[in-house]
């Protein structure tokens, strides 16, 4: 077979001239390709947009709660006796505290000085409160550890551990649970009758360490008993964790706490701000460079700055407090941004005849600012709203480029195939009109 190369026979840079034409083909492609990636690049700026948009409506959403207005927080007079905490349902104000008793769970153990005799096994029964007894057997050779988890294993509303004391083991059985009503009763029969225990007539060889007992308060002045030392039913909103008894009467407050909606409206401000900045950024267009944002001359993208800052743009009718976000410290500036004046806004959440709550929540009758922002966001970000709109009419014309530009390179290879064959025919007509000249010369040359 014979073996040919493009350019052998002629001469000539065949291989350089085809890169050259194929250059100047390829120049269409690579328009195509330019626009397509002009038209990616719109699609992940409206990705971030997407992004910043439902950070401003989780924002806002936190602002249409009551509970971010009507916080409270709840300080102890003696934190070594109690802690507390509170809910939004708390009303504000003083308490009187005095803690005689906390909860307790009953604890029972086998003798300080003596090993207990398993040898024979037996069985014992557990009755917890008023409940059915239930009954752990232990075979006989058993030791101390195989009876601890049958107690474990028995689900009788008690717990065993064996405990060195330094002379000897001791099994010690303990209510899962504190209060009177926890307290249990053990009966031994066979080898294990040693193990019999009543906390109303204790005796035996099986020793108290710990009576079943009740916490015992007082809340300005009435009694108060419960299981736990942790009482939340007591005040409504309000949960004590009680440690120890208090010396005397002792103080709890409840206050508010307008902490909760200050960094509420902070985050508002802060996630208002970045998306602003976004827009801003990606509409923008430098004079100089003459250097336009990705988003620049969005149609879709200037209706959602429209919208938007449209929300803030008038005081909201119907509200009985403030009506403007200026009412609350809060400001828009020049550039769009928003501006809270944290003294400002202090005051107004500390003053109840403005309302800052319905200000942005709204009266069940009206929609506040962040109601209103939260709705006109959840529209724009729909599968049917403006946004999606515009990223599925991107998306299609980035899957039309997709077929453009694969037919346009399928096109190319057969311009390139052709280029090849028809500088192959030439550099073999070339060549055999070399050959041709060279025995025209030869001959010529022998006359």
């Amino acid at each position: 077979m014979a073996i040919s190369a493009a350019g052998v026979g002629s001469g000539l840079d065949v291989g350089s001239i085809l890169n050259q034409l194929m250059a100047v083909e390829r120049q269409p492609l690579s328009r195509l390709q330019e626009q397509q990636k002009s038209y990616q690049s719109k699609l992940s700026a409206f990705g971030q947009l997407q992004s910043a948009m439902s950070k401003l409506q989780d924002a806002a959403t936190a602002l249409t709660k009551s509970s971010t207005f009507s916080a409270t927080t709840a300080s102890a007079g003696d934190t070594k006796a109690f802690t507390v905490s509170s809910t939004a349902s708390a009303q504000t104000g003083s308490y009187n505290i005095e803690v005689s008793q906390l909860a307790r769970a009953q604890r029972t153990a086998t003798s300080a000085t003596t090993a207990p005799d398993l040898s024979g096994g037996g069985s014992i029964d557990i009755t917890l409160g008023t409940g059915t007894p239930k009954t752990v057997n232990l075979a006989a050779g058993g030791t101390l550890q195989d009876l601890r988890d049958a107690i474990n294993a028995a689900d009788a509303g008690v717990s065993a551990q064996i405990v060195n004391n330094g002379t000897v083991n001791q099994l010690v059985i303990s209510s899962k649970e504190t209060g009177a009503a926890s307290a249990f009763k053990l009966e031994g029969f066979g080898g294990l009758s040693e193990f019999s225990f009543d906390p109303a007539a204790p005796a035996g060889d099986m020793v108290s360490v710990q009576q079943a007992k009740d916490a015992k308060l007082s809340i300005d002045g009435l009694a108060i008993t419960r299981s736990s030392n942790t009482v939340s039913d007591a005040i409504e909103g309000v949960t004590l964790t009680l440690a120890k008894p208090t010396e005397s009467e002792t103080t709890m407050t409840v206050a508010r706490n307008d902490e909760t909606a200050k960094k509420a409206i902070d985050d508002f401000a802060k996630a208002y701000n970045e998306l602003n900045s976004l827009i801003r950024s990606q509409t923008s267009y430098n004079a100089e460079t003459k250097k336009a944002g990705t988003l620049n001359g969005d149609t879709g993208v200037r209706s959602i700055q429209s919208q938007l800052r449209g929300v803030f743009a008038n005081p909201i009718s119907g509200l009985s407090g403030a009506t403007m976000l200026s009412d609350a410290g809060i400001s828009i500036r020049t550039d769009g941004s928003m501006s809270v004046d944290s003294t400002k806004l202090a005051s107004a959440l500390a003053d109840p005849s403005k309302k800052i709550a319905e200000l942005f929540a709204g009266n069940g009758t009206v929609d506040g600012f962040a109601k209103t922002l939260e709705t006109r966001i959840k529209d724009m970000l729909a599968t049917d709203g403006l946004l999606t709109s515009r990223t599925d009419g991107i998306n299609r014309t980035i899957k039309s480029f997709d077929s453009r530009i694969e037919a346009f390179e399928l096109r190319l290879e057969k311009v390139q195939a052709r280029y090849s064959a028809q500088f192959t025919a030439l550099d073999a007509a070339m060549s055999s009109m070399s050959t041709t000249s060279a025995y025209l010369t030869q001959q010529l040359a022998n006359l």
